[in-house]
């Protein structure tokens, strides 16, 4: 006995023993840390990856799964599997592997702070700006794998691309006739303009930055905006416009000195300038910041826009004498009537998808008067066209980058002709600006003379109600191609098309005998003759107030498909 109490009161050799008694387990707790330090890791890993799928898949939601694969791939993760869909963890792979599992959902997130974090990212939602990553793969453990399955390691990551674009509908001037731009201006300004043809050629060649004519519109009207929306918010008139533009660089000698005319002339109607321009969410940033595409906006259009919007209070009649103008007639005279722009659509807006913009309802009273034979039929013979203009609509549809770099942009955006109608009638001009009502419309007198009164009515109705896709390349908005949707219910002359269904009657001396085929002969020649004139005189007034007969013209000023950022 002796033997063992002094082994068990002997100290020597002791933290040998506690270390070889403790060593396993030792051992053991370092295999575990090891194992959850690993983890740990790997989950970083995992979740930076996603973020970087997330990110690579926003930039082209169409083809946001190829997107993530190739970022998977290139990091390292190699026989991905693509999952078919739920929020839970998979038991296993299909083929019991440990492939990781790649999940990914388009959809629509809302940055908005007052809806719930969770609820900002809709799946399946239009437009899609957005891209959900989930990544589900085994973890790895290098010590504990005897004792425990090896863990599901999840990482999700939701990114945004904001891809906007910046649009209008409404025609450019295709072909230019100063005078009777002079007198449509005039009429539309409340003034008195004597602008050149050359003065025109060089307002209609005039391209501006609309970020320097913002800004130059802060500047030189001494406003103290904070954001863009608060420039959009400032009243202008049309001379204010015409100064802002004069003091934006880069515009010709021949363009600055057709600005300085117009800066002294326009009525002294105020219009915010967010009736005429939206700048989406692009509107909350401060003045001088670069906008999304750096769109690009004409000055003539610019002007034109804002003359046409300050008359169109729906109560605002606008008359122009413009037959000393146009070759081939005695005299021209029109009425406009312009209706009020739809709410929340102006005529040019930089927006992301499923943006509208909308042409406001147009009424509008050509009165001609030709030459006359002579004789029985007098020496005037009068053709009223009443024409009413319903909008246009263009709708933007998507902006997308197909390999992820600007060069490959691309913009679509759908478009529809307004409804027309085209009469030769005498409307109650009385009744023009009432838009809650159709005028009344009596047969058109073409000839009134002492012994003869000719009189005579034709419709002819205009109509696409389908909408049309039209496709922007890169190349097409830098050079701000127009593009254009037409309804195919009118191929040739407007004029031929409604003489075509003129239904004549004459009244000589009170007897309402009919009228003689010689006398509706020369009736007919002398209105067919004036129809290329009076085909002219229409096309230049329509393309000056921005629309087009039966068809719908659209560019595209700027784009972008974004910068994806992390979201969720």
């Amino acid at each position: 006995m002796r033997p063992l109490r002094a082994l068990a009161a002997d100290r020597r050799g002791n933290m040998a023993t506690l270390t070889a008694l403790s060593a396993p387990v030792a051992l053991m707790f370092a295999a575990f840390a090891v194992d959850a330090g690993s983890l740990y890791l790997e989950r970083r890993e995992t979740q930076h990856v996603a973020d970087l799928a997330a990110i690579a898949a926003a930039s082209n939601p169409q083809r946001a799964l190829q997107a993530a694969l190739a970022v998977l791939s290139d990091n390292g993760f190699g026989d991905i599997a693509a999952a078919s869909g739920g929020s839970g963890v998979p038991a296993a792979n299909p083929d019991g592997s440990r492939h990781p599992l790649i999940d990914v959902k388009t959809g629509a997130y809302v940055a908005d702070a007052s809806v719930p974090a969770g609820q900002r990212f809709v799946v399946g939602a239009l437009p899609a700006n957005a891209v959900r990553v989930r990544i589900v793969k085994r973890g790895t453990r290098h010590f504990g794998y005897a004792f425990t399955a090896e863990p599901w390691i999840s990482a999700a990551s939701t990114a945004s691309s904001q891809a906007e674009a910046a649009f209008s509908v409404g025609s450019r001037l295709a072909r230019l006739d100063g005078g009777v731009l002079n007198a449509l201006l005039s009429g539309l300004t409340g003034s008195s303009l004597s602008l050149t043809l050359m003065d025109y050629d060089a307002l209609a060649a005039a391209d501006v930055s609309l970020l320097s004519f913002l800004d130059a519109a802060r500047t030189k009207l001494s406003l103290t905006a904070a954001t863009y929306n608060e420039v959009l918010d400032t009243p202008l008139t049309v001379g204010d416009v015409s100064t802002t533009l004069l003091s934006v660089g880069g515009l010709s000698a021949s363009a600055k000195a057709a600005l300085g005319k117009l800066s002294g002339a326009g009525s002294s109607r105020k219009v915010p300038l967010r009736e005429l321009l939206s700048l989406g969410p692009s509107g909350r940033l401060a003045p001088a910041t670069p906008l999304p595409g750096d769109p690009k906006i004409g000055a003539l259009e610019l002007v034109s826009a804002m003359a046409y919007l300050a008359a169109a209070n729906g109560k605002h009649q606008v008359a122009a004498d413009i037959g000393a103008a146009v070759p081939g007639l005695l005299s021209a005279r029109v009425k406009l009537a312009i209706g009020e722009p739809p709410q929340g659509s102006p005529w040019f807006v930089l927006e992301p998808e499923g943006a509208f913009v909308r042409t406001a309802q147009t009424r509008l009273l050509v009165e001609v008067e030709i030459g006359g034979p002579g004789g029985l039929l007098g020496t005037k013979v009068r053709l009223p066209l009443y024409l009413e203009l319903a909008m246009a609509e263009a709708r933007l549809d998507r902006v997308s980058c197909p390999t992820g770099g600007p060069d490959s942009l691309k913009v679509t955006v759908s478009a529809r002709p307004g409804i027309a109608a085209l009469r030769i009638a005498d409307p109650d001009a009385g009744a023009l600006t009432d838009f809650s009502r159709a005028p009344a419309l009596a047969p058109a007198k073409i000839v009134t003379a002492p012994l003869v009164k000719v009189t005579g009515a034709a419709h002819v109705s205009i109509s696409n109600p389908n909408w049309t896709a039209l496709h922007f390349s890169r190349a097409d908005i830098q050079a701000l191609a127009v593009k254009r949707v037409s309804t195919t219910s009118i191929t040739g002359s407007l004029t031929s098309s409604l003489l075509s269904n003129l239904s004549l009657n004459v009244d000589i001396a009170g007897l309402g005998i009919g009228l003689p085929s010689v006398l509706g002969g020369t009736v007919s020649g002398l209105l067919s003759a004036a129809t290329p004139a009076v085909d002219g005189l229409l096309v230049t007034v329509l393309s000056t107030l921005g629309v087009t007969l039966g068809e719908a013209d659209v560019r595209v000023h700027g784009a972008t498909c974004g910068r994806s950022v992390l979201v969720q």
